[in-house]
């Protein structure tokens, strides 16, 4: 699985582009921004993009996912608590005094499951709220990685300051849903670096009961 990161919009987050490089098949996480950057780089690539998946509902994730769901005709997804938040994306967007984007329409639910497959991936899908009701964490067992949206940083977790969150339930996920992985599986945020389960299980201050 080559990946490569985008940090799109004014809040810097991490799009990530996953893809197989024999077969020119992938997929795309939390396209929330720069859309014309993005197409740019698939089309470079001569990618075939399978879905779009979307960790969770929060403005800087979605708000112009849209734009590439119009493009590429692809099945856009996201996980069914957080889907009453992407649609409200427009608001969200004026409430942090941002251009607001098309209302994302979503084609299916990320469910809870060991094996979806989104070709040429097969990703276990695990329920981590907190951050948001709908947070998900989708994993490749094959190649030891994961994609946490905004659920666990290096060093730091989630906000849980925002409506639906939690911060309980979300110290909760990660203890149950992340630090159960092995140590050497990476894991990729929704901002800020790359990392891994053993250097958040040392080191994050927030995990320390964890340890």
């Amino acid at each position: 699985m080559k990946i490569e990161t985008f940090p799109v919009g004014p809040f810097q987050m991490n799009c990530y582009l996953a893809y197989d490089e024999a077969s020119k098949k992938g997929v795309i996480f939390d396209p929330g921004d720069e859309v014309p950057t993005l197409l740019a780089r698939i089309k470079q690539l001569k990618l075939e993009l399978s879905h779009i998946l979307l960790t969770h509902g929060h403005i800087d994730h979605v708000a112009f996912a849209e734009d590439m769901h119009r493009v590429l005709g692809v099945p856009m997804l996201l996980h069914r608590d957080d889907w009453s938040m992407a649609k409200n994306a427009p608001k969200q967007a004026m409430m942090f005094g941002l251009p607001p984007g098309p209302v994302p329409e979503i084609d299916g639910e990320l469910k809870v499951q060991k094996e979806f497959s989104a070709d040429p991936f097969v990703l276990e899908i695990r329920h981590t709220p907190g951050h948001s009701p709908g947070s998900v964490t989708l994993i490749s067992h094959p190649h030891k990685l994961a994609f946490v949206g905004d659920v666990v940083f290096q060093g730091s977790i989630g906000r849980t300051d925002l409506p639906g969150s939690n911060h309980r339930q979300l110290i909760d996920s990660i203890g149950r849903e992340i630090l159960s992985l092995p140590d050497d599986y990476k894991l990729f945020p929704g901002h800020g670096p790359a990392t891994t389960v053993g250097a958040e299980r040392r080191a994050n201050p927030f995990l320390q009961e964890f340890r």
